[in-house]
């Protein structure tokens, strides 16, 4: 995982690599570290001015949306090859608590499902939880690049 602080030398590197990525068949998976909705809005501006991609913003996360939401909103990105952006994905870094009865199953949000998604889409994700996050050994696995606010 490459570590860049937001407006440093690396940050804008990252930025002008962002074309020759956008334009690869592999999942390609950014996280923010603490920033706030306009620094969001201003990566996802020059996120889309460096790749000329469109963004798409979700909520499914926070809406706890259902696997068939989830999933077709995967196949508009792959077919229109849109950057997905997943606003307060907090959840996605929760650690994980037992389910104790078979009702409270129900009552969540499919994250296996999600992260299956994520891990076949041939595209851009961002991963903008709401509040800075601590990575675990597992998640910072999966992440290409953590983007961190001070």
């Amino acid at each position: 995982m490459l570590i860049v602080d937001y407006q440093s030398k690396s940050y804008y590197r990252f930025l002008s690599n962002m074309p020759q990525i956008a334009q690869h068949k592999t999942r390609f998976l950014i996280t923010f570290n603490g920033g706030d909705k306009s620094q969001l809005s201003e990566f996802c501006d020059a996120l889309t001015s460096e790749t000329n991609s469109n963004i798409q913003t979700t909520n499914v996360i926070e809406q706890k949306s259902s696997e068939e939401v989830v999933a077709k909103l995967f196949s508009e990105a792959r077919d229109s090859r849109h950057i997905l952006n997943f606003e307060s994905a907090d959840r996605l870094f929760d650690k994980k608590t037992a389910v104790k009865a078979s009702h409270e199953r129900d009552n969540g949000f499919d994250l296996n499902n999600l992260f299956k998604q994520i891990a076949k889409h041939n595209g851009i994700v961002v991963l903008a939880p709401q509040q800075k996050q601590i990575l675990s050994a597992s998640m910072s696995t999966k992440m290409d690049v953590m983007i961190r606010f001070k």
